[in-house]
């Protein structure tokens, strides 16, 4: 529609219930998607590389959690407890990692207009809640084994320390243990690489996340690896200050996962290179259209693996709003094509002279 302003100008905004009406016919298709749990995890009808490698995950983890647990009890290895609990949280997020990946793909809906992109960080502070508990859990049971393990009275030099602790260790460790935290470094690693590559690729942070836990296992099976093998030469109250370690590298991780998702879900700003990539699109788009006059008061927020934009264009105002109309979808597609991400990009179109609003 057009209104006139004080200066007796057009001053135009264009409505877009039409093209919402059209959006919203295509994303009905989304209803006949199966809901719930069963649902999300099924990949019959799926070849997502996000799917398949967050299986593979899962697989590896129970071996792994199944592994190291038995091992570390069976050696008397609180570091290779320590892990194997480690890698039954990573389990855990390979559940919520399959769940919310496959749910933020969803297509927008009449109770999702915005889509679904929310449940990845949903369950990133999920999993990141999970993983904090878990750190409190396994720094508590080394830090008993260690007291366990000091003499009551401190002795008055290291050597009589040395032979304290020997001698209250009454279940010494078996050095096999350290195969089994091998192993595991060696399998975190891989998965961490191959899970990180595609969890870019399809710009999903809970993906990247479930990576991080896959590094964040490996680290914590080279702590415990260094534990169980520097308590094999002599110094025993290494495995139980191994397996502390370990719960604190937990617990870092998972407040920094906390944290991330906790800023998505309050909708702060994206990144400044997104905001980059829209202003550089639109000024090409005025390059060659000479009925765009200037833009402003670029806005975004981030929704899962998407970006959600919206922003002013200044359009000449002799120009009829069909063209109008034009000129913005010539806009909307220009910055979808420089930016992957967006997936939506609102605009509000404008005559007046406006400065940007801070």
């Amino acid at each position: 529609m057009i209104n006139i302003n004080n200066n007796n100008k057009p001053y135009l905004i264009f409505e877009q219930q039409k093209r919402w009406h059209i959006n919203h016919h295509h994303r009905g298709h989304g209803n006949e998607e199966h809901s719930g749990l069963i649902a999300a995890l099924t990949i019959s009808d799926s070849k997502s590389r996000g799917t398949k490698i967050t299986l593979w995950g899962l697989a590896s983890n129970v071996g792994l959690t199944a592994a190291k647990g038995v091992a570390g009890v069976v050696m008397n290895s609180a570091s290779l407890v320590a892990d194997a609990a480690h890698s039954l949280s990573d389990l855990i997020s390979d559940f919520v990692t399959l769940y919310t990946f496959r749910k933020s793909r969803r297509p927008a809906d009449a109770t999702h207009p915005y889509g679904y992109g929310k449940y990845e960080s949903i369950g990133s502070l999920a999993v990141s809640s999970l993983l904090i508990a878990g750190a409190i859990g396994i720094g508590h049971h080394s830090y008993e084994l260690l007291v366990e393990l000091l003499p009551v009275e401190i002795p008055t030099n290291i050597s009589e320390l040395n032979g304290a602790i020997n001698s209250a260790n009454l279940h010494p460790l078996n050095p096999n243990a350290a195969w089994f935290a091998a192993a595991s470094v060696l399998v975190k690693e891989i998965l961490f690489r191959i899970t990180l590559k595609i969890g870019l690729e399809e710009r999903s942070d809970v993906l990247i996340a479930n990576a991080w836990h896959h590094r964040s296992d490996a680290a914590s099976s080279l702590v415990a690896l260094g534990a169980i093998v520097g308590s094999y030469l002599g110094f025993p109250f290494l495995d139980p200050v191994g397996g502390i370690l370990v719960a604190g590298m937990i617990m870092k991780s998972g407040f920094e996962i906390m944290l991330s998702s906790l800023k998505e879900l309050a909708d702060m700003k994206v990144e400044e290179d997104i905001i980059c990539q829209v202003e550089k699109a639109v000024e090409k788009s005025k390059g060659t259209n000479s009925n765009i006059v200037n833009f402003h008061s670029i806005r975004g927020r981030k929704s899962g693996p998407f970006h959600l934009i919206d922003m002013v264009l200044q359009v000449d105002p002799d120009i009829t709003v069909s063209k109008a109309h034009h000129i913005e979808e010539q806009v909307r597609r220009a910055v979808k094509d420089e930016c992957k991400s967006v997936k939506e990009v609102l605009m509000h179109l404008d005559v007046e002279d406006q400065q940007p609003h801070h």
